[in-house]
């Protein structure tokens, strides 16, 4: 006898032969599902389907047997006969079978061939009928319509049109969470291992955690539930989920660790903390430092409930706290904080530090009458000694500042903040001791080694002049606001070190196709750039530094400059600069400075710096958009620029944003005598601050040191550094500060300023 593959190679060069051999082992029920529409083009008819033609044969009144000896397609037996038997051989049933195998094999071959012929036309139909991923967008809209709006029916005929769509996943993410309440653990168990890859495992098992809390399904609860990584609701229910188990103990430890907080918690903690309290809890100490944590952090609302809490002993202390928070006058009255208490010691060195808010100097000369009555806790003491410091910086004239009794070195904010204070006053010396005071990593970082040049160039001392002039000369190689500044100093080219990533198109076609990459640019294409940006980071969380640059250019190809700002942050490819600052929506900018009168420059480097060209940016303060405008401003600056703002939410429109981003920059260009590092800084503080803040005896890179908002500070070095680089990207030939921006501040101005690049720092014209 004959194994079928030894047909197979006796046959080989009779494919009628060979697909009927595969017929004959084949045992796939899938392939019996499709009858005859199956074929030898991959897919071979094998037993099911002879069962199924036999099956359909007798329906239309013909046995096996007569199906058989007419030859129109043989039974599995008889076709295993064959098979066995080979050509030109007899078979094990007679001759009569085997003298009608020639006839059977034309006749089966007839019949695959129009097998394939259907086959074909099916496949055209099926690929003509294919839904585009135009349509599959629109579709996957009206499914997520559907499942939100209950017609589950109507989504269920919409969801296998959509299997091969990149955002089926959310499909059954969303309709599992309208239908929470109703999934088992292993439904959830399924979902989270097959969608590991994406953001909705964890999203279904927190929602999953939630609705079985709320439910009181509390085996459920705990099998799903990670004190590591649990959303705030559903920690609440921890503890009394553990409680309903039995874990008695570890139920308590986790009601104090949600009680012991400086805020409310939501209602859904209620359950934990009665059974916490009802056994017997808080005692004393909790119960005070949760009062004095809540009153510190200024939610008296709160401390006053808490209050009922405190120890009665306690509670005048609690009184004093409270008196000195809300009044800090209070602490003055030196006669009313008698007591050593330990309590009493923490009043009144809140009270101290609440009252230096308001007169530092006299805060210094309290805390020294306490700290002669007092044993204070050597820390807190020294914190407060710090904390007072930090205020006397910024009004001090050096007489308190200079006797604070403290180790600077353990202070090293304290000690940048006495800089800053010396820098304001041009006291030199001070800069340089105090430079010397700090860590050796923050002595060598470009702000502080330009500021020690600075106070060396000025010395008279040749040595100390030739130092400085060798610091600048280093830090001129940097592209950095102060290797800008050093490089004006010196009168020489600013570097910009552009260097591109390596990257070939094929790299770039290839990330593209990841799943998650492609999730996240469908959702960009939808405009939902929130679901696009997690997707976006949570798939390329993990990526290596080479595929975060990669990334990076993927996004860019998009125009999704977010991502790709910050995928090359991620990857510290810093050189990349056509990617780190792109010239994002150029021609809209360049039209609203010219209209704006502002330099486009300018006003693309405060985009940079707001949200990274991020349109539908919003801050925890309600700025919004591109160049994040609160409502209030671009309601006045519409006005002002003859713009209908019909509503806020116009503002996470490139167009309306830039449009009076620009104008409003002009407005603080005018105000402040077209010096942009004021103007600047009105950006950001408001120009109230900035008038308050001018001091025209300071240089202009030491009024940009000594700004007393550390945002802000940073926020000017970053834009003017920004608009140099898109000064030299755009071949606009502006420096970091203009030679009439420096005069309205204190000379000496820098002695020359070189306004171009060299050859080698030109960008290609591609990436423009």
């Amino acid at each position: 006898m004959f194994s079928p593959s030894e047909w197979e190679t006796d046959s080989a060069d009779n494919p009628v032969s060979e697909c009927f051999s595969r017929s004959c082992s084949s045992s796939s029920p899938e392939r019996a599902r499709f009858g005859a529409r199956l074929s030898c083009a991959g897919k071979s008819p094998g037993p099911h389907i002879i069962e199924q033609y036999l099956h359909d044969s007798s329906e239309r009144g013909r046995d096996r047997q007569a199906v058989v000896t007419r030859g129109s397609f043989p039974d599995a037996a008889a076709c295993s006969q064959i098979a066995h038997a080979g050509p030109g051989r007899k078979c094990p049933g007679g001759s009569m079978l085997y003298a009608r195998s020639s006839a059977l094999l034309v006749a089966v071959l007839v019949n695959i061939l129009v097998n394939i012929m259907s086959a074909q036309a099916f496949g055209a139909t099926a690929e003509s009928e294919a839904p585009s991923r135009f349509d599959q967008r629109r579709q996957y809209q009206d499914a997520i319509h559907f499942i939100s709006s209950g017609q589950r029916t109507k989504y269920l005929r919409l969801k296998d049109k959509l299997r091969t769509y990149p955002l089926f996943p959310y499909l059954e993410y969303t309709d599992r969470i309208h239908r929470i309440a109703y999934q088992t653990p292993d439904e959830i168990r399924a979902f989270v291992e097959q969608h590991a890859d994406t953001p909705l495992a964890e999203r279904l098992r927190h929602n999953y955690v939630y609705s079985e809390g709320k439910r009181g399904r509390w085996a459920n609860f705990l099998a799903f539930f990670d004190p590591d990584n649990a959303t705030d609701l559903s920690a609440c229910f921890y503890p009394y989920a553990l409680a309903k188990q039995g874990r008695e103990d570890q139920a308590m430890a986790e009601a104090r660790k949600l009680w012991l907080v400086p805020f409310s918690q939501p209602d859904e903690c209620d359950a934990s903390f009665d059974l916490w309290l009802d056994a017997g809890h808080p005692d004393g100490a909790t119960a005070w430092q949760r009062y004095a944590m809540s009153m510190k952090d200024n939610e008296v609302t709160l401390a006053n409930y808490l209050m009922r809490f405190v120890d009665p002993d306690d509670r005048q202390f609690a009184a004093q706290l409270k008196l000195v928070h809300t009044r800090p006058e209070n602490i003055t009255r030196t006669s009313r904080f008698k007591s050593t208490h330990p309590l009493s010691q923490e009043v009144i060195l809140h009270g101290i530090q609440r009252f230096a808010r308001r007169d530092p100097g006299l805060a210094f000369e309290l805390l020294q009458d306490y700290a002669g009555q007092q044993e204070f806790d050597r820390d807190a003491l020294n914190d407060t000694w710090a904390y007072i410091g930090h205020r006397l910086a910024g009004i001090d004239d050096g007489k308190y500042l200079s006797a604070l009794p403290l180790e600077l070195r353990d202070y090293p904010d304290l000690i940048e903040a006495m800089i800053r204070h010396a820098i304001g006053r041009n006291r030199p010396g001070d800069i340089l001791v105090l430079i010397h005071l700090l860590p050796a990593e923050a002595q060598q970082t470009s702000r502080w080694r330009y500021w020690k040049a600075t106070v060396l160039a000025g010395s008279e001392g040749q040595a100390d002049q030739a130092m400085g002039q060798q610091i600048f000369t280093e830090l001129s190689k940097e592209r950095s606001f102060y290797g800008f500044m050093s490089a004006d100093r010196l009168g020489v080219n600013y570097h910009f070190e552009y260097q591109p990533a390596a990257i070939s198109n094929d790299e770039i076609l290839s990330l593209e196709l990841t799943p998650g990459i492609q999730r996240a640019l469908e959702f960009f294409t939808l405009g939902d750039y929130t679901s696009a940006r997690r997707e976006w980071y949570f798939t390329t969380r993990d990526f290596s530094t080479r595929e975060l640059a990669i990334a990076a250019r993927v996004a860019a190809r998009w125009g999704w400059y977010k991502p790709a700002i910050q995928s090359l942050i991620d990857a510290e490819a810093w050189d990349d600069l056509a990617v780190r600052f792109p010239v994002a929506f150029r021609e809209t900018f360049l039209r609203n400075a010219r209209g704006a009168d502002i330099p486009v420059n300018w006003s693309l480097a405060v985009a940079r710096q707001e949200s990274a060209f991020m349109a539908d940016a919003r801050s925890s303060a309600g700025a919004l958009g591109l160049m994040q405008l609160m409502p209030k401003t671009a309601e006045l600056t519409a006005q002002y620029a003859g713009f209908r703002l019909s509503s806020s939410s116009q503002l996470t429109d490139p167009q309306v944003n830039i449009l009076l981003g620009s104008h409003y920059l002009g407005q603080m260009l005018r105000r402040f005598d077209n010096n942009r590092v004021l103007a600047t800084a009105a950006y950001n503080a408001g120009p109230g601050r900035v008038d308050r803040w001018r001091n025209d005896g300071l240089s202009a890179d030491a009024w940009i040191e000594t700004i007393p908002f550390a945002e802000t500070r940073q926020y000017v070095q970053n834009v003017l550094t920004f608009a140099a680089i898109y000064s030299w990207q755009m071949d606009l030939q502006q420096p970091l500060i203009y030679a009439h921006e420096h005069q309205k501040f204190a000379p000496p101005a820098p002695p020359s300023q070189t306004l171009s690049a060299s050859a080698t720092d030109t960008l290609p014209d591609e990436t423009m």
